[in-house]
């Protein structure tokens, strides 16, 4: 009696439907990868140090012969030099003010443009609009001034802003011939990080580069300062980035697919395109050069990098391969699919398989609306017996 107890419990066992619901899941198809910064590149020589006053940042497009940076022979010229920046904005607020006065606006009006600017900027700022938000900014601080003076008349307003001018003169003055311009030598973008690689990898070097050069270059090479140079400047909005990388990771690529790389200091991915694939005989690895047009303050001051190259990104079901089956229809063809159950009764979905890795398969998602297909929520068979169509599950 026990014996066959034991049979009847291990058969039920053995035989017990196990189900995992349908989830959606997004994948890449990616690889890793270390790879170099390719760019045509403009030292702009001149002292650093803590007397230069710097008129543009890093990722900013400056035209050939601009003003980059200002050099004072001394730390007094470059505190007046400051002090001048401080009474310009106050001086420009002042005036504003005055302005909207003349214009007559009323508190209530006032009021009402505040809140309409402050919204302005919020969504400003989720867009991640950095020009936009410069100007909300001026706008907003010139309403809050004209708020809080509101009882001041435009001619005090002017009088002071006079005040603020003569001492502003007065330090231009104390400034003299104390201070040298320096330009930049070509039109582009600025950067203040140079690296040492500047006339090394440049955009024609790339041109007869083989993967045994690229993975010889030394990273440990790389410089972060320089005392004789104020930064560069990147001439071009085209940039390669060449990759040391398994023939593998490369056989389904071709001239002109687009990719996208993912570097851990940028916020978004990168498009980009394969310009050359490079492979030798008897080499297991390729040099994979991909090219793009994307400029930021991190792109232009990156060199050797870590990077995932993405191919492509897949979103649908993912369904174990222990879960799938082959029916065949009325024709004779054979189907595969999945056994989903919905109650008590097994139903078999086709399924079309997007992408596929060791353990599971990224499917199409179906809709619920004309019931095709796998949808999230579904109930998927991954153990089962003798499972058919329409056939009642115990």
């Amino acid at each position: 009696m026990i014996i066959m107890l034991s049979i009847v419990l291990w058969q039920i066992m053995v035989n017990k439907t196990e189900t995992q619901t349908a989830v959606k899941v997004t994948v890449n198809d990616s690889f890793m990868s270390n790879g170099w910064f390719f760019r045509n590149e403009v030292m702009v020589q001149g002292t650093t140090g803590d007397t230069v006053k710097h008129i543009v940042q890093g990722g900013e497009k400056v035209q050939k012969n601009a003003a980059l940076a200002v050099v004072y022979t001394n730390a007094s010229a470059l505190e007046n030099s400051q002090k001048i920046s401080v009474l310009d904005d106050q001086i420009e607020l002042l005036e504003s003010a005055a302005q909207m006065i003349t214009n007559g606006s009323d508190s209530v009006k006032i009021e009402s443009m505040i809140t309409n600017k402050i919204a302005e900027l919020s969504s400003e700022m989720q867009q991640s609009s950095v020009s936009g938000m410069e100007s909300s900014v001026t706008e907003l601080r010139n309403l809050c001034l004209r708020r809080a003076i509101d009882s001041v008349d435009k001619e005090t307003l002017l009088e002071q802003a006079q005040s603020l001018t003569s001492e502003r003169n007065y330090l231009q003055q104390q400034i003299g011939n104390s201070s040298i311009t320096i330009a930049s030598p070509a039109s582009g973008f600025f950067s203040e990080v140079v690296d040492g690689f500047e006339s090394k990898l440049t955009i024609s070097s790339l041109d007869t580069m083989t993967a045994s050069e690229l993975e010889n270059l030394d990273p440990s090479k790389i410089t972060t300062t320089s005392s004789d140079t104020l930064g560069k400047v990147v001439q071009d909005f085209r940039w390669y980035f060449a990759m040391f990388v398994p023939k593998e990771n490369v056989e389904d690529l071709s001239v002109g697919d687009s990719l996208l790389l993912r570097f851990a200091q940028v916020s978004s991915d990168i498009q980009v395109s394969v310009n050359d694939i490079r492979k030798q005989k008897n080499d297991e690895n390729a040099l994979l050069i991909v090219s793009g047009m994307e400029i930021t303050p991190e792109i232009l001051s990156m060199r050797y990098q870590s990077v995932e190259v993405i191919k492509e990104i897949y979103t649908g079901i993912q369904v174990p391969k222990n879960a799938v089956r082959i029916q065949t229809d009325s024709e004779g063809n054979s189907i595969q699919g999945v056994f989903i159950l919905p109650d008590s009764i097994s139903r078999f979905k086709p399924i079309e398989v997007l992408y596929e890795t060791g353990n599971y398969y990224i499917v199409k998602q179906g809709t619920t609306t004309q019931n095709t297909g796998l949808v999230v929520g579904d109930r998927i068979i991954v153990k089962g017996r003798d499972l058919e169509d329409l056939k009642v599950v115990k």
